[in-house]
């Protein structure tokens, strides 16, 4: 999702730049947030194509957000700073505008659709138990995955494409990109229900039924514990057996939990921001907004950490990765020194 960005008409714009004092700690910011996002995500990725053993229909679910975290962090942040640091003057003309309004409203959508699914997902693995991989293929997954893209793309993209053409008016001002349905009350609040609200209620009670999947498992029938009774060995391999399941999904629900809740962290105050300027424009400061604008991004940055802190094995391909790229760099450093030397 963008602000309100401007278009230039050729003519020279007369309107200040930002100084130096608020460029160079800005810049250090974006900088650090668009390379959490663009590094971990990628990482994320290429330890789910080198490692097989994260090759699960669930991880799918996760490098998909993942790649969508990825491109809003090298497509949409790159490009919305270089407006900032134009003072808001779009460089890139019309057309760019409507193709990069596109993108980031299908990316900040499909991030969205992916929580939900990766919640749903889990909560079939907790009902069906060992049934769970003849339900729940690869094509499945790539089924569901290309679906989720079709459907991230039809909620905004009409809407972005040809509002100006159907209404035959042009609210943009010169020089300026933004949706044209930005201060259409009834298509903002409608589309922000559908896109945050309903997704959020949606992943809330799929995380309840979860909870409730994992309390079952944690309870042992006294029927069960009876049969079990005449070999202590084999019992206290199944207690065992238990509890490392239960554990495990314990993690993987408030790993699902804490995604949850970085969603609604970085994203109601900017669904909120936007409904208030759909019908009162000056209500909401412009500051305020761009902080909101992103924070609502920084979800592409916190994420890969969130991998990386539930999944061991997501954990050791980060560090084997950073571990050969130092290897690399140092490598390349020295050969570069012998090269002088023996020159």
């Amino acid at each position: 999702m963008n602000s309100t960005v401007s278009f230039e008409d050729g003519e020279e714009d007369e309107t200040e730049e930002f100084s130096l004092y608020v460029i160079i700690p800005l810049g250090i910011c974006v900088a650090v947030l668009v390379v959490l996002a663009v590094m971990g995500n990628a990482l994320t990725v290429i330890a789910f194509g080198r490692d097989i053993k994260l090759r699960s229909v669930y991880n799918m679910y996760l490098v998909n957000l993942a790649v969508t975290d990825f491109w809003l962090g090298l497509f949409s942040m790159l490009i919305y700073f270089v407006t900032i640091l134009k003072n808001y003057i779009w460089p890139f003309g019309y057309h760019f505008c409507k193709v990069f309004l596109v993108i980031d409203y299908v990316l900040c959508l499909e991030s969205v659709i992916s929580i939900v699914i990766i919640s749903y997902d889990r909560l079939l693995l907790l009902k069906h138990g060992p049934h769970y991989v003849l339900k729940e293929s690869i094509k499945v997954a790539q089924v569901k995955i290309a679906i989720s893209w079709v459907l991230a793309f039809c909620l905004y993209s009409p809407a972005i494409i040809g509002w100006d053409l159907w209404t035959g008016e042009e609210i943009n001002e010169p020089n300026f990109c933004h949706a044209q349905f930005a201060y259409h009350f009834v298509f903002t609040t409608t589309t922000a229900v559908i896109e945050f609200v309903i997704p959020f209620i949606a992943i809330s009670i799929l995380n309840f039924l979860i909870y409730l999947e994992i309390r079952k498992r944690t309870v042992v029938s006294p029927m069960t514990m009876a049969g079990k009774s005449s070999s202590k060995r084999i019992t206290d391999e199944n207690i065992a057996g238990v509890k490392e399941t239960t554990r495990k999904d314990i993690k993987a629900a408030r790993f699902l939990a804490t995604l949850v809740l970085v969603f609604a962290l970085t994203w109601a105050p900017y669904t909120i921001a936007t409904i208030i300027i759909s019908f009162c424009d000056d209500c909401v400061n412009e500051y305020i907004y761009e902080f909101l604008v992103w924070l609502l991004w920084s979800k592409s940055a916190i994420n890969p950490f969130l991998y990386a802190y539930n999944n061991t094995m997501f954990y050791k391909n980060f560090k084997e990765a950073l571990r050969c790229c130092r290897e690399s760099k140092v490598g390349n450093q020295n050969s570069t020194v012998v090269s002088r030397v023996t020159s």
